[in-house]
């Protein structure tokens, strides 16, 4: 892979870790959770088979029992529903508390084989906020759209006429804002300052409004355009994520090379992918070849350039996570 994409990968998992190396707000945990998608699992399913599960990500709710931090590593006891797991962190967030009660969303590591022995830590928040945020929100009946409004950054009008004004991005997602900007001009150094922040927004924005890690889109797009807003296939794929004409009818983009209509339709896309196959490689040919052709053989067809397509993305996403 070149070492321009490397470093641009390089440059969101530094910048995300920083971030999970501390408690979360309520918002920034549910956002996280909604981002992880496909990846988490429920905690029975993980200690019932954890060999299975190995990279997988589950929630827990318990009392802090026990922690202890000494070198480059910490690790704690976390006590729930008459059972205990010991999870380990890089950095124990202010949360991590004798008696307090909090929310976890843990990682199965490669050492859990037989039991899940090898659990990483990858967010933790007060049970309190997010129990809150998640009774506001279920309470809640105005539906929003996803409008990228940065703080001072100002997004250009012409891609905003058809989005409410007002909304700002979550906390979360401003704090990784740079990094994904300045990883997207290394991927493309072409894109103008009002070009990277919209991409930027939007990648941010409707993932999280539709629960996908924005690395995952950014790896897609990267696989399918390079990011250049104006890419057309020979087969007459359009913009950054590469939207057929049919496609982007049925997904209501009229304008497939404006960025945000683009990136709100892969997006959403993918989503429905990922809701019926419950895989991300199966997600991934049916975004490349079509849902049909992975319906009529029963899996990934046997068409080279999907089979390539699904290794590019996957390797490029894998790169992003720190695998």
């Amino acid at each position: 892979m070149p070492s321009r994409i490397a470093a641009a990968c390089a440059i969101i998992l530094a910048i995300t870790q920083a971030v999970f190396g501390k408690s979360l707000s309520g918002d920034e945990y549910i956002a996280l959770r909604r981002s992880l998608g496909a990846n988490l699992i429920i905690f029975s399913s993980a200690k019932a088979n954890p060999c299975s599960h190995i990279g997988k990500i589950f929630e827990l709710t318990g009392t802090v029992n026990g922690y202890a931090s000494g070198g480059s590593t910490a690790s704690f006891v976390l006590y729930f529903s008459g059972d205990s797991v010991v999870i380990s962190a890089s950095e124990l967030p202010d949360c991590i508390s004798n008696g307090n009660t909090i929310r976890v969303l843990v990682k199965i590591g490669n050492g859990s084989v037989a039991s899940l022995s090898d659990l990483q830590l990858i967010a933790a928040a007060y049970d309190y906020d997010v129990t809150k945020r998640e009774k506001e929100l279920a309470s809640s009946t105005q539906k929003t759209e996803i409008a990228p409004v940065i703080q001072k950054k100002q997004i250009p009008k012409t891609t905003t006429t058809r989005l409410k004004r007002g909304t700002t991005l979550s906390s979360r997602a401003m704090q990784v804002f740079d990094s994904y900007r300045n990883a997207i001009k290394r991927f493309n150094p072409r894109l103008s300052p009002q070009q990277l922040d919209t991409i930027t927004a939007s990648i941010l924005a409707f993932s999280e409004h539709y629960g996908i890690d924005p690395r995952l889109i950014v790896a897609l797009i990267l696989a399918e355009s390079n990011f250049r807003t104006n890419a057309t296939s020979p087969k007459g794929a359009m913009g950054l994520a590469q939207l057929m004409p049919g496609t982007a009818r049925g997904l209501g983009v009229s304008n497939p090379y404006d960025p945000v209509q683009n990136i709100a339709g892969c997006i959403k896309l993918l989503r429905s992918h990922l809701d019926k196959h419950g895989d991300l490689s199966l997600a991934l040919a049916c975004y490349n070849a079509g849902a049909g052709a992975v319906k009529k053989y029963g899996g990934i067809p046997p068409y080279r350039e999907t089979q390539n397509y699904v290794r590019k993305v996957t390797e490029i996403y894998r790169l992003l996570c720190g695998k």
